[in-house]
């Protein structure tokens, strides 16, 4: 039998939106990288990575992480959160050059939790293939006219 993942109080990832949208991030940005990684590899499009830090006052700054993209004169920036928002969240359509990280407010989202199995967990079988559904769907969009 496995153990709990969620909270003393929670049963569920749906007892705590952010809770269950917390638990996919880290996972989804791997999954991420990984088919990005892949794609490159075959795609006609050359691909760096660039972090940012951006200050919050006296918190702890957050990290921004870019994808910048080039095809001969066409050039993308891609902000990797966007994509992991994309994997995590119901029906969210990102912002690709959007130049912050979102604070998102209740209701404004909702946590995918098909990605999680009937015990809790993330099921990273269906995470992954979300994942390479976020990442086909950029590269079409970026090589359509």
């Amino acid at each position: 039998m496995s153990k709990n993942p969620w909270p003393d109080a929670m049963t569920q990832p749906t007892d705590h939106p952010w809770y269950a949208a917390a638990q996919l991030m880290q996972p989804a940005l791997i999954r991420l990288l990984d088919h990005l990684r892949r794609s490159l590899a075959t795609s006609p499009w050359q691909g760096t990575y660039e972090t940012v830090e951006i200050p919050c006052g006296e918190a702890e700054p957050q990290i921004l992480y870019w994808l910048h993209l080039r095809q001969g004169d066409r050039q993308q920036r891609v902000n990797l959160w966007e994509l992991c928002y994309q994997i995590c969240f119901q029906q969210y359509t990102p912002e690709l050059d959007y130049s912050g990280i979102h604070d998102f407010q209740v209701g404004e989202v909702q946590a995918d939790l098909s990605l999680f199995d009937p015990a809790g967990e993330v099921d990273w079988h269906k995470l992954d293939q979300k994942a390479a559904q976020v990442v086909a769907a950029l590269f079409a969009a970026l090589d359509s006219p």
